[in-house]
């Protein structure tokens, strides 16, 4: 076949070179930096690390033309909290500096009392302009005491016990990720990911950040976007499961959990000898231990003003066979 010897058309010539310039940033090792002046990310990996908690900001700094490294205490390879095993490219010993570094979260118990872990972002954090904290990681850069005195943030079921076990860190609860300036911290899993686009922004300019988002077809909001904190089940109240004399025998299973601001659906598989009507008693009389809810009559239905709005409380149960069946809580704020 004929080729045409036509020259081509200026949408086709910049659809080419759009094309180009995507397979070349793939192509690439991440490693690297491609764009000047450069910027070097450091992402601290330890056992227990949650994949997406590092693996999102890498791809974002990384599609950036950041250049990014990961380093553990002794450079030996780290088993992940999913399981997955992952080879740093640095041990804290031979690490060079980093523009931004990155402490993600995950199952964090360990590595918040490693004094190697927290002598290594000390120092680290010293000579960068960002320091970026993902989910449960805000713990640990909060034991350095770095943050005292700063506005953080974290994984939605954790924001009360940073809180409580950082006094000195003022815990903001309903947004997706806080900047004071130097120090970022982002809540749970894929926020990381919006706020190493904050952080390319802060570094490169909104355009360029909106461009990489783009490349990753990610639907990034500079405002903040999806906040966890602010869906329906916040009107749940955490005290409950002290206050509720659950069954010794019982098991539960979370089966759904799901909503948005104004609703919310929980189902729990409940294996226990306790009957469903005696196990809907317990769970009323530990609402009414905690107080600020009125029940309605003898339903299984509870009332509070929570943030200005109605909010119904509804439990129910569904039997299956003896000894097992599920339980529903539904949350009504409209």
């Amino acid at each position: 076949m004929r080729r045409s010897s036509r020259a081509a058309g200026p949408l086709a010539l910049l659809t080419g070179l759009f094309a180009l310039t995507l397979t070349t940033a793939t192509a690439l090792a991440a490693h690297e930096p491609r764009t000047e002046p450069t910027v070097r990310v450091g992402i601290v990996l330890f056992d227990g690390v949650q994949i997406i908690d590092f693996a999102a900001p890498y791809e974002v700094f990384g599609a950036a033309g950041f250049g990014v490294a990961t380093v553990s205490a002794n450079g030996k390879p780290v088993t992940t909290a999913m399981g997955l095993r992952v080879t740093p490219d640095h041990a804290f010993a031979d690490a060079p500096a980093f523009d931004v570094l990155v402490v993600p979260g995950g199952d964090v118990a360990q590595a918040e009392r490693d004094t190697a872990v927290l002598d290594f972002i000390r120092r680290k954090a010293a000579p960068a302009r960002h320091v970026l904290t993902v989910c449960t990681g805000a713990a640990i850069l909060a034991a350095t005491g770095l943050l005292d005195g700063q506005r953080a943030t974290t994984y939605f079921p954790r924001l009360h016990e940073l809180a409580e076990r950082y006094p000195k860190v003022q815990v903001i609860d309903d947004v997706r990720w806080t900047d004071n300036g130097k120090l970022i911290t982002s809540a749970g899993l894929s926020s990381g990911m919006d706020a190493a686009l904050h952080v390319v922004d802060r570094l490169r300019g909104e355009d360029v950040a909106r461009t990489v988002a783009l490349r990753l077809e990610y639907d990034w909001r500079p405002g903040g976007g999806f906040v966890r904190s602010r869906m329906a089940d916040r009107h749940l109240v955490r005290q409950w499961d002290k206050k509720i004399a659950w069954p010794a025998d019982m098991a539960a299973t979370e089966l759904t959990s799901f909503g948005d601001e104004h609703r919310w659906r929980k189902r729990y598989r409940i294996v226990t000898a306790t009957s469903p009507e005696a196990l809907l008693g317990l769970i009323a009389d530990g609402i009414a231990a905690v107080g600020g809810w009125t029940r309605d009559g003898e339903a299984w239905r509870w009332h509070r003003d929570g943030d200005g709005r109605p909010v119904t409380l509804t439990a129910a149960t569904s039997a299956e066979t003896a000894g097992r069946f599920d339980l529903e809580l539904s949350i009504d704020a409209p």
